[in-house]
């Protein structure tokens, strides 16, 4: 199978090109794999600035010092025991609520 993906990003009009994963095709090969790698077309991949976007908002997050790790870990723990998070409407108010009181 052979995913062609020659369009280039939109936003910056251009691919990312992949270093090759194997060496080259044997002599032996057919098919369009020997017509690519006789032509020297590599594989390219293109990530979307959306994607972008929420890897640098995930490392962001993840290097603050304002997230509590420990916190974090306690409201998984009771998520996953059901202890938490079966009521969306108090979720709302207490959300709404909360910015209220910070305005």
């Amino acid at each position: 199978m052979k995913i062609e993906n020659d369009k280039p990003n939109a936003l910056s009009n251009q691919t990312d090109s992949l270093a090759p994963a194997a060496p080259a095709a044997p002599a032996s090969a057919t098919g369009k794999a020997a017509a690519a790698a006789a032509t020297g077309n590599a594989d390219q991949l293109t990530v979307s600035p959306e994607a972008k976007l929420l890897k640098a908002a995930a490392e962001a997050a993840a290097n603050d010092p304002g997230v509590r790790a420990e916190l974090v870990e306690k409201m998984r723990a009771l998520l996953a025991e059901g202890k938490i998070g079966d009521d969306a409407t108090r979720l709302a108010e207490s959300l709404i609520d909360d910015v209220l009181k910070n305005r």
